[in-house]
């Protein structure tokens, strides 16, 4: 074996991917003789059996699950890196071409501080690397890989460094590099479209004009060029941006002086390789006519918008959504019986007083409420199915619409049980915990509660961060691990800490019930894909009222009735009496109400199996264990002795589940959840729709040229002015103009947006300012 391949980093020669080729480079797999796949490791082999097969060359395969990138630098010039031999001597035409060249190449050797060593050929560089990069690519020399290649690898160290991670770098160099460049294709000529005059005078006014004049003037030295090719390259650069015509570019470009070398002026050789380069870069024309409007199937739409010349208007109102790919299955936003209907039975008569005796009387917090109080109190005392009925509820709802009514309308009916049932106040748990072992050390004296959380819906999005801190995260553990073990049979298990005080016993049945309330902004705004995937998010229950705040009720604050207080009073004593006696009451399910369960079941599965969305997927999952908690609790307020669910019950909850997970995907499909860069995104789709539907006058009040306003495209400006007015953008630590330019960026990067090239907007269209139309992936 050569003994130079013994220098190859130990962590590379340790994974089996790796393979030999003989003077052909073809890559072969050492175990097979086959050949070997670049863009496929699992057909490489070991270092070993690599370098066993006797082949000239050994090579490493790139691939995607390793964390290894290489940059390739092929430049056979002495002045390139200590030990790269020359071909290019000094007094060649291509000697100033291949000098700038060495000198980029040595700056990037120096900024890579890991090992490094000569290519076989003796005349190129490879660095080895930690890193990842989208795709490979490679300019004026320089090569960037991370997967789909195989390197050939030497031992013939040029820096005997340890591979180190140089993300940061590396990421740097590919945004310079960009996307793949193909230096030798043809040049395509045509005409000029403006005169050279014309070309002169929109040079002059651009915002680099005084570049432009001083490279016009020959003045390249103080601007930063390390040699007059780049300098050369620059103003060429320049003048393509202004037409498409390469002899007109070449002709200009010639009559500067900077034309003052002999290579420019003998014959086209020099200026067209650089503009081989320059148009190989260049975003290629887009057919307007291919952009015809399709009119929105939204009426009205473009009278609700605000008067486009009035620049202190509030936001346009969002639109419908339209023109999304439809889920296979639609999205049920409605619960069947219309509005929110109160169940029947004890659950149904709590919630009545709750709304009949609040000071902003709303119907689906009262509703919460009374589910909240009802299992808090009885859900260790039933079981369905081997789970408790503890529930895991948020209400949601804008400041000033009542949301106090809750916490009011349950302390009101604890007083009122308090008088001659003092244990009721045991069914009552703190408003905060502070972390996991907490919780299950009030777990320890009451296994069965409620507990009214103010402002829950900012703590929540803190226990689901991937960040959360210990104690945080400990809580998240035990608010899912407590929500499944909530059955009889079911226990939650002790936890030992090296700090006694934080130790815990085991709790039989533990029964938790919380009722959280915060407002839609504060939890949709911070809620992303993530939290739902993690699981505690979907095991709530989301009750969000959307409506005005209601007038004040004259008859708030009036106490419960005698009937309804013993009636809650006979609920709390089945519980306490089952606690007490260790058992617990089972509810049985009708066949009706059966049948009702399995359909939502089944259509949870459906919808699970043809979703491609992990949020809409995490929603259904517990879909129908969700719809027979609630059908149980009800029961069991229906008949505390003999519970049963009926039809009609199974149909309440299933409605109720239906309506609850339609709301949230509703949120999701409209963009309306996050206020990061998903959330950014969405309201740009939305502006651009609201674009679609106004008129031509309205266009032109944001810069669109006369030649577009029939057009599917939406200016800049359009942007630029409903953004700032939107909070994702004007709460953004970035500010709103840049966060705003970068959501852009990016949505052109994945080709959701495409932009009409800058040159073809100058000069076919008189505009400076970006113009944007839907990409293939929009």
């Amino acid at each position: 074996m050569n003994p130079m391949l013994e220098n190859i980093p130990p962590e590379l020669r340790a994974l089996p991917q790796w393979v030999c080729a003989g003077s052909d480079k073809i890559p072969v797999n050492p175990r097979t003789g086959q050949r070997a796949d670049p863009a496929n490791p699992a057909t490489g082999g070991t270092f070993a059996e690599a370098v066993q097969a006797g082949m000239k060359h050994v090579g490493f395969i790139l691939g995607a699950s390793d964390p290894f990138a290489v940059i390739d630098l092929d430049n056979p010039f002495e002045r390139n890196v200590r030990g790269v031999k020359s071909e290019i001597k000094e007094g060649d035409e291509d000697f100033p071409e291949a000098l700038d060249t060495a000198k980029r190449h040595s700056k990037i050797y120096e900024a890579f501080q890991t090992y490094a060593e000569l290519s076989q050929s003796g005349k190129g560089v490879h660095l080895v690397m930690k890193g990842a990069i989208p795709a490979g690519v490679r300019r004026d020399k320089v090569e960037i890989y991370a997967s789909q290649r195989y390197i050939i690898f030497t031992g013939n160290v040029l820096r005997n460094a340890p591979v180190v991670d140089c993300q940061p770098l590396l990421s740097n160099l590919f945004n310079q590099i960009g996307r793949l460049v193909d230096e030798t294709g043809e040049l395509i000529e045509e005409e000029p479209i403006l005169e050279d005059a014309e070309v002169w005078a929109m040079a002059t006014r651009a915002t680099n004009a005084e570049k432009f004049i001083s490279l016009c003037n020959g003045e390249w030295q103080g601007l930063g060029y390390p040699s007059q090719s780049e300098a050369d390259y620059a103003l060429l650069s320049m003048l393509a941006f202004y037409t498409r015509s390469n002899e007109q570019a070449r002709r200009m470009f010639r009559q500067t002086h900077l034309a003052n070398r002999a290579k420019a002026t003998r014959n086209d050789v020099y200026l067209n390789r650089s503009l081989r380069r320059i148009r190989a870069r260049e975003a290629p024309l887009v057919d307007i006519s291919g952009l015809a409007l399709v009119q929105p199937d939204l009426p009205g739409l473009a009278e609700e918008l605000p008067d486009p010349l009035a620049l202190n208007v509030p936001p346009p109102p969002a639109p419908e959504q339209f023109g999304d790919i439809p889920a296979p299955l639609p999205v049920q936003t409605g619960n069947p019986f219309g509005e929110y209907t109160f169940p029947p039975g004890l659950v149904g008569e709590v919630a009545e007083y709750i709304f009949s005796s609040a000071i902003r009387p709303v119907k689906e917090i009262a509703l919460a409420a009374s589910l909240a109080l009802c299992a808090g109190i009885a859900a260790r005392s039933y079981n369905v199915s081997g789970t408790g009925l503890n529930q895991y509820i948020i209400i949601l709802a804008r400041t000033g619409r009542g949301k106090e009514g809750a916490a009011t309308g349950i302390d009101n009916l604890v007083a009122a049980l308090r008088q001659t049932i003092p244990m009721a106040d045991n069914f009552i748990g703190p408003a905060a915990f502070a972390s996991g072992q907490a919780l299950v050390k009030v777990l320890d004296s009451r296994p069965c509660f409620v507990s009214v959380l103010g402002e829950f819906g900012l703590t929540l999005q803190q226990i689901c961060d991937p960040q959360a801190p210990g104690p945080l995260v400990m809580l998240r553990r035990v608010l899912l691990d407590i929500y499944a073990k909530s059955g009889f049979n079911k226990v939650l298990r002790s936890s030992v800490y090296s700090d006694s005080d934080k130790n815990t016993r085991i709790v039989q049945a533990p029964n938790v019930t919380l009722l959280g309330e915060s407002t839609p902004d504060t939890f949709f705004n911070g809620l992303d894909t993530s939290h739902i995937a993690e699981g505690l998010i979907p095991r709530f229950s989301i009750i969000e009222y959307k409506g005005n705040r209601p007038p004040p009720n004259p008859n708030a604050f009036q106490p419960p009735a005698d009937d309804l207080v013993a009636r809650l009073g006979q609920f709390v004593t089945v519980a306490v009496t089952t606690q007490q006696n260790h058992t617990v009451c089972p509810v049985r399910l009708e066949p009706e109400a059966k049948r009702e369960l399995d359909g939502l079941n089944d259509e949870a599965d459906r919808r699970i199996n043809a979703t491609g969305s992990e949020v809409e997927a995490e929603l259904w999952n517990r879909a129908h264990l969700k719809g027979l908690k609630i059908a149980a609790l009800i029961a069991a307020g229906c008949n505390p002795h003999a519970p049963t669910i009926t039809g009609d019950l199974a149909k309440w909850a299933t409605g109720f589940v239906r309506r609850e997970i339609g709301g949230i995907m509703e949120r999701f499909a409209s963009g309306e959840v996050g206020n990061g860069e998903a959330k950014q995104e969405a309201e740009l789709r939305r502006l651009f729709r609201h674009f679609q539907a106004l008129s031509p006058e309205q266009r032109k009040a944001y810069r669109c040229p006369e030649g577009l306003l029939d057009r599917q495209v939406v200016p800049f400006q359009f942007f630029n002015v409903y953004s700032r007015r939107l909070a994702c953008f004007k709460n953004d630590r970035r500010g709103a103009g840049r966060s705003l330019s970068e959501t852009l960026a990016t949505m052109v990067k994945a080709e959701i947006l495409e932009m009409i090239p800058l040159n073809q907007l100058q000069t076919e269209f008189k505009t400076r300012s970006p113009i944007y139309y839907p990409g293939p992936a929009w």
